[in-house]
């Protein structure tokens, strides 16, 4: 254990000092050192090492290598432990929209993401926070099905969800369900990029925390937009993420046109155009 423990806190600081410094070199050599396979009796360290080892490889665009990293540790997670793990390998893949290398590397991307999340999807824990747990990965799912061009399956995903409101102590507690909104935004991306009224409307009914506003007779943008404010002053996670799309949607364009429409005008502040916009879901 005592071994274990001075690797593990070897290689961390072999890879903080990497990051920190900005170096290349140093990163590399981070990932040339073989040490991580001593850890393997030590689940907890192991897993961490994999996981700051494949972010490595992702700083280099090497995709496929993280995967690999990821891969060697899935046995090793809990039973607990396997849904959140998948779901952090398949959001390795979202790493493909910054490096600019064309639309069918991102669907590359995007089909082996997918294929990691239907493998931690038969995993996820039977407890009282299963269906967002569920409805977790299921937002990822969704979004990567889309932006390969599998409408219907971005839709039909949904399928198993129940759209529960997010109860109140859990939406307080910010050490809640962090998973679930933390990747919100890509579910709300498949419903606007399909103009989808019914998947937007169980979506936001799942973190609305105000029914007046989500039942109101108001317009559907002043409904969604309302909604989601509220949710980004209670989850910074929310918007952490969301503000991430912001900053791809040029990359996002291609596969999401719609979404990365809604995107601009969003950064425009551009609200007659967002009421027309909304106005033609499932015209």
């Amino acid at each position: 254990m005592q071994i274990s423990k001075e690797v593990y806190q070897s290689l961390v600081e072999l890879y903080n000092k990497g990051i920190q410094e900005k170096d290349p070199k140093i990163i590399r050599q981070f990932l040339n050192d073989n040490r991580v396979e001593e850890l393997k009796g030590e689940a907890q360290f192991y897993l961490e090492i994999l996981q700051l080892r494949a972010g490595s490889f992702s700083l280099f665009g090497e995709l496929n290598e993280a995967g690999e990293e990821y891969a060697k540790g899935y046995s090793s997670c809990s039973n607990f432990g396997k849904w959140i793990y998948g779901l952090n390998w398949a959001l390795q893949y979202m790493a493909e929209f910054s490096f600019k290398r064309g639309d069918e590397k991102i669907k590359e991307a995007m089909l082996k993401g997918g294929q990691v999340l239907d493998k931690a999807l038969l995993d996820v824990p039977k407890d009282k926070y299963q269906e967002f747990y569920n409805l977790s990965l299921i937002n990822v799912r969704a979004f990567m099905h889309l932006v390969v061009g599998n409408k219907e399956e971005a839709i039909k995903v949904f399928d198993s969800c129940k759209f529960t409101p997010v109860p109140i102590p859990e939406y307080n507690d910010k050490e809640s369900l962090q998973m679930l909104f933390a990747n919100y935004t890509k579910g709300l991306a498949v419903a606007i990029e399909l103009k989808d009224v019914k998947l937007l409307k169980n979506l936001l009914k799942v973190i609305s925390i105000d029914d007046q506003v989500l039942y109101s007779e108001g317009n559907l943008f002043r409904v969604f937009y309302e909604t989601l404010v509220s949710s980004f002053d209670m989850r910074a996670e929310f918007i952490t993420e969301f503000n991430a799309m912001f900053k791809i949607k040029d990359a996002l364009e291609p596969v999401c046109p719609n979404f990365a429409n809604f995107l601009g005008l969003i950064g425009e502040q551009d609200f007659d155009k967002l009421d027309v916009f909304f106005e033609e879901f499932n015209k």
